[in-house]
């Protein structure tokens, strides 16, 4: 049996591995259930050309490609039962991923 330290490690190799800002999100793992919550953001500028006129689109695409890698490749670490998502500006509906427009208010970084 897999412990949940020995999971947790291999899921930060997993998000770093996908470009995942692990500064934003906080991650466990307890009993096989791996728990992922906060800001889930991509540096992403290595893949996607911020110059290039559909920058935007093409950044949407490529972070939902890596968030479903990510996902995909978590369920398959030896020991994981689940994973449980709670994050901020990303919601699962069935098995699309859909990015949610998050609202700066000045004066907040």
């Amino acid at each position: 049996m897999v412990d949940d330290w020995t999971i947790n490690v291999r899921v930060e190799t997993e998000l770093v591995k996908n470009w995942v800002d692990t500064k934003q999100i906080d991650f466990s793992t307890i009993s096989g259930v791996v728990y992922i919550k906060g800001k889930l953001d991509f540096q992403l500028d290595v893949f996607v050309n911020p110059n290039e006129q559909d920058y935007f689109e093409r950044k949407a695409m490529v972070e939902v490609e890596k968030l479903k890698r990510v996902e995909r490749n978590i369920k398959k670490i030896p020991g994981v039962r689940a994973v449980k998502f709670e994050l901020e500006n990303w919601f699962k509906m069935g098995a699309r991923w859909v990015k949610l427009k998050t609202q700066v208010i000045p004066g907040n970084k």
